[in-house]
């Protein structure tokens, strides 16, 4: 049985990765303002972007756009009263009052969802540049190996 060793993760790939959060909760916070809220991908995208490993760009953006949205929504209920018309819409749906907390849930876990696809988005998209390069850099080899011994 092979024991992972935890500790080997170096020092700036984590820095990096809580960089990224804090990317995608800036980005998030100014794109809730927007008139479509499905550019929220972008604000997972861009962090998704800083990773190398698609695990740490998904955190990333599903940390950062969550907790944005989290906080915006706490906001919102404290300051304008919004769970009531929450909790209102929410019996719209499920026929009786009482059921807010359900679409607070699913508000929260679409921004959740949303911040990790563009996560991944951004990091399949740097990790697609470094292997195209890697694969360049290596049929550069090949080929001057080629004409050598020709």
């Amino acid at each position: 049985m092979k024991i992972r060793n935890r500790g080997s993760e170096t020092e700036p790939e984590v820095i990096i990765f809580y960089i990224s959060i804090i990317t995608a909760m800036i980005i998030a916070y100014f794109l809730t303002y927007m008139e479509y809220w499905q550019f929220i991908l972008i604000a997972g995208i861009i962090p998704g972007l800083f990773n190398k490993k698609m695990k740490r760009g998904i955190y990333s953006g599903a940390i950062g756009v969550s907790i944005v949205w989290l906080l915006y929504m706490i906001y919102a209920m404290v300051t304008r009263n919004a769970y009531t018309n929450i909790d209102q819409f929410a019996g719209l749906i499920f026929g009786d009052t009482g059921y807010g907390w359900a679409i607070v849930i699913l508000v929260f876990l679409l921004g959740a969802l949303f911040g990790a696809l563009g996560g991944s988005i951004g990091s399949g998209i740097t990790i697609a540049i470094q292997l195209r390069s890697e694969t360049l850099e290596s049929d550069e080899k090949n080929s001057k190996t080629i004409k050598k011994s020709s």
